[in-house]
């Protein structure tokens, strides 16, 4: 098992004054190891390699191992294409939103991340852009046939603030994508607070990778305040 965990902040800015205080408030959320094996991720995967860049891509067979990057990640050597050997990066990165007053409730806004990676750590493509997207990837290498690991995601069950009062984490969506890529490897979605999501199944010997774009729904009335939950990405081999 890999896990991996992104921090999720919405600042809500202090309300106008006309605008009443909700009874209860919801806010936004905020977003590798290896027998089963196992790798958690939190915001807080022998085929021959396909000429151009892709989100699936083969890798050669090998002894069982996984691992999982999201953000930031470390590579021992250029890329992994080219030799280079993922290592454990313990950095959890952020993603956020501010609300302004005037636009309390006015509809969905896109979060931002302080993630710098925009390179595939795959073959060193150009394949997100920051600060609107977080890089997400990895790979599920076996010596033999496997049935598929599973990528999955769970979020806290809400994004709360110094006083309690909370954001439900379906608050908080996400758009996947990629520079060059016409599919995306992982689906877009909508967290489910409090429960893990299975977000894709990982063919053995495979490296996979997406862009993610967070959003936040904005489409209730909340206090002012600084509301923070996470987000945990894990990969699980069989």
């Amino acid at each position: 098992m890999t896990r991996a965990i992104l921090l999720f902040t919405a600042m809500i800015s202090r309300k106008v004054r006309s605008m009443p205080a909700p009874a209860t408030s919801l806010i936004p959320p905020c977003p590798g190891k290896a027998g089963k094996l196992r790798a958690l991720a939190l915001l807080l995967g022998s085929l021959a390699p396909l000429s151009s860049h892709a989100f699936v891509v083969g890798i050669t067979a090998g002894t069982k191992s996984i691992y999982l990057q999201v953000g930031a990640g470390s590579m021992t050597g250029t890329r992994f294409n080219a030799g280079g050997t993922p290592s454990n990066n313990a950095t959890i990165n952020n993603v956020t939103v501010t609300v302004p007053p005037a636009n309390l409730g006015g509809g969905p806004l896109p979060m931002t991340t302080d993630s710098t990676v925009t390179a595939s750590p795959y073959d060193g493509f150009t394949f997100c852009s920051v600060p609107s997207q977080v890089y997400i990837g990895g790979f599920f290498r076996t010596p033999g046939a496997s049935a598929n690991a599973t990528l999955s995601a769970q979020a806290d069950s809400a994004l709360v603030n110094a006083g309690g009062q909370t954001i439900p984490f379906n608050s908080v969506s996400w758009v996947s994508g990629g520079n060059g890529d016409a599919t995306a490897t992982i689906p877009s979605g909508t967290f489910v607070g409090g429960a893990a999501q299975t977000l894709l199944g990982v063919t053995q010997n495979t490296w996979f990778e997406s862009c993610l774009q967070f959003n936040y729904a904005n489409a209730q009335l909340v206090p002012a305040g600084t509301f923070k939950g996470r987000v945990k990405y894990t990969l699980t081999a069989p």
